[in-house]
């Protein structure tokens, strides 16, 4: 985040110079990551992080580096006047659901003319990286930044009925909000509403409706503050990101909207003009109890390896507003403010002290750590085995997202090998991140695009990783292996890439995993080509796998121009042990072997059409192998020819040509009964 570092340092009494406060800053946690030229000074880039929301202002870190200087904050002053009739007899101000917003304060300035902010207050909102547009919306600004509580100035004239309510939307509502888009709001988003419409997303953006413009005269201020889980998930929902989201997001300080709002309305009426009418309006349903946190000395000096007397402590705990309380001897006893969300436990307080005493004053030593023999995870031998496998069919390995769009995951429902629903991520990374994978391929493909777009001609990858699932108990998971290949296989080139090639591919890997006799079936819709896609079963029927050409329609999706072949294996279906190999003595006799092309339609597989090979082939034969599979010109529509491979051995002797011929004769004329082919 950036810091204006005058500002910062106008803030703090008695402080040593800027590289020194630079320097101590980033030895307690908050690390100053750059230092360069700003408007009559420095500007200060500092690395806050998110569970530290008090920190994210100039006052909240001037603090830090108060307690870390031994310096002194300045206290806040605000020279607030008030006159005129009482604010709550000319607005009103109601929370309609307490769990999303938890204080509503509003006040009313009436005579206020439209004015530019001061040279100063430019100068530190230009240095913090925000655009200076009015004095009224720069006071704003000025204070969120001073303060870190979000406000909202409206045009009370635009605001129907004088009333602002913090509720919930309703599905469908529609709200122009100040960056002039117009958005359309899902049910339980927070909004602040008038008598009638939405004027503004509650913690996120306030509405074009109700905005402050050049005739604005008599404003309505508002200082609230929001659930911050409401505040994340409707930012998310919407892809919106503002200064005001990033600070409720990670929980702004509940007690700070009064003194905030107050604080606003006397700069308005110091720049500005106008009168600030009498009283506040301060909406608070459930104040916030304040934790109190228990320690000792004995324990902190005990645990860090330092010992520390409790009156270091507890002057640590006072420069941190902590308001230690002590009797003396070795306990302490601290009130967490409302702005320190994070501290929850001893162990929080704990590490305060230790962040202000210096870690490098704590001695470093090797802990004594108790260790047991591990076990190895049953799955890992498998994993292994797969992996080497991929590996040694010449693929490279990727590793990809578990997560995916959703509305990619909504094309996999059809496809083979995903089971039930999907899972949905309660706080993902972002909206397109949003939903557990259900398959390997989208993220393949995705690796497969940006290689292709890198120059890459040839692609070649595997990925071995975990899908999951919504099962009937909850969350399920399991063990998947999945390839793509665009091009010549490695060492192949100027061969084709085909269905045969891969089908070698998927063949050598179910054999080294230990995959029972599996049969392959058309199949593999809509993400496969009708012609050339294939789902592999068991003898039980269980699909247990996919491969073949990627159907043109989910090519498109992924931008793949080039031929592109894939496959996907549920290892749910591969032998955990294989056994090892058995000798077996070389062939004596020489092979000999036969080629025979068959024409015929193209509903005939592969597979069906090796099968009644098989049933009606010799016992010399002893393989039958897939030479070509060729379609296209010379041939009809709908027909194809498959060149098949045979090779014939006998255990005893040499055969001859014209044994081969007569056993080739009647295999055609068995296939010729069983189905409708013919011989090219």
């Amino acid at each position: 985040m950036k810091f204006d570092a005058a500002w910062l340092l106008d803030l703090l009494h008695g402080a040593p110079g800027a590289e020194e406060v630079a320097d101590r800053l980033t030895a307690c946690g908050f690390l100053v990551e750059l230092r360069e030229p700003g408007i009559g000074g420095e500007v200060w880039e500092v690395e806050v992080t998110t569970n530290r929301p008090d920190a994210m202002n100039h006052r909240g870190l001037a603090r830090e580096a108060a307690a870390a200087t031994g310096s002194t904050l300045a206290g806040l002053s605000i020279d607030l006047a008030e006159d005129g009739p009482a604010t709550a007899d000319l607005a009103t101000v109601e929370i309609a659901d307490p769990t999303m917003c938890r204080r509503f304060c509003a006040r009313v300035i009436r005579g206020a003319r439209r004015a530019a902010s001061p040279e100063w207050m430019q100068r530190r909102l230009v240095n913090a990286g925000v655009r200076p547009i009015s004095a009224i919306v720069d006071v704003t600004n000025y204070v969120l930044l001073e303060l870190g509580q979000p406000l909202h100035a409206y045009d009370l004239a635009k605001v129907r009925g004088a009333t602002l309510v913090a509720r919930r939307a309703v599905d469908g509502e529609v709200l122009v909000t100040l960056d002039g888009e117009r958005r359309t709001l899902g049910a339980g988003m927070p909004v602040i509403a008038d008598g009638e419409r939405a004027v503004g997303l509650g913690g996120i953006m306030g509405g074009a409706d109700t905005e402050i413009g050049e005739d604005t005269t008599d404003i309505l201020l508002e200082a609230a503050s929001f659930d911050p889980l409401t505040v994340r998930r409707a930012a998310r929902r919407l892809g919106m990101h503002t200064e005001a989201s990033h600070r409720f997001e990670r929980g702004a300080d509940p007690g700070l909207p009064p003194v905030a709002i107050d604080y606003a309305a006397a700069l308005i009426a110091g720049i500005a003009g106008g009168t600030v009418c009498r009283g506040r309006i301060d909406v608070c349903p459930s104040p916030v109890e304040r934790r109190r946190l228990r320690t000792s000395a004995a324990r902190v000096s005990a645990f860090i390896g330092l010992e520390t007397p409790a009156e270091r402590l507890c002057e640590i705990a006072q420069a941190l507003e902590l308001e230690p309380e002590g009797d003396g001897g070795d306990a302490i006893v601290v009130t967490v403010p409302s702005f320190r969300v994070d501290l929850e436990r001893e162990a929080d307080l704990v590490e305060e002290f230790v962040r202000h005493l210096g870690f490098e004053a704590i001695p470093a030593r090797l802990p004594v750590l108790s260790t047991a023999p591990g076990r190895r995870n049953p799955n890992w031998e498998l994993v292994d085995r797969a992996r080497a496998a991929a590996v040694s069919a010449g693929l490279a390995e990727i590793v990809t997202w578990s997560f995916i769009d959703p509305s990619l995951d909504a094309e996999l429902a059809a496809m083979p090998l995903c089971p039930g629903a999907p899972v949905e991520l309660d706080n993902p990374l972002a909206a397109t991140q949003s939903t557990m994978r259900r398959s390997l391929l989208p993220g393949v493909l995705g690796a497969v695009r940006d290689n292709l777009n890198q120059g890459e001609r040839a692609v070649a990858v595997f990925e071995q990783g975990r899908v999951f699932w919504q099962a009937g108990s909850g969350p399920a998971e399991s063990e998947r292996l999945a390839v793509a290949l665009v091009g010549p296989l490695p060492g192949r080139a100027g061969q084709d890439l085909d269905f045969a090639e891969l089908k070698g591919v998927v063949e050598l890997l179910t054999d080294v995993l230990g995959f029972p006799e599996l049969d392959w079936k058309r199949g593999g819709a809509p993400w496969l080509d009708e012609a050339e896609g294939a789902v592999l079963e068991t003898a039980a029927g269980r699909i247990v796998g996919l491969a073949g050409r990627l159907a043109g329609p989910v090519a498109d999706r992924f931008d793949l121009r080039p031929v592109t072949y894939v496959a996907e294996l549920d290892l749910g279906g591969a032998a955990r042990e294989v056994p090892l190999p058995s000798f077996v003595e070389l062939p004596r006799q020489p092979a000999v072997t036969a080629d025979m092309t068959v024409e015929h339609a193209t509903e005939l597989s592969y597979a069906e059409l090796a099968t009644v090979v098989r049933d009606l082939a010799s016992e010399l034969v002893e393989d039958i192998g897939l030479l070509v599979r060729f379609a296209g010109e010379g041939l009809p529509p709908g027909t194809v020819r498959t060149t098949l491979r045979l090779t014939y051995r006998a255990a005893d002797r040499s055969l001859t040509q014209l044994e081969v011929n007569e056993l080739q004769d009647g295999l055609r004329q068995g296939l010729t009964r069983r189905l409708d082919v013919r011989f090219a």
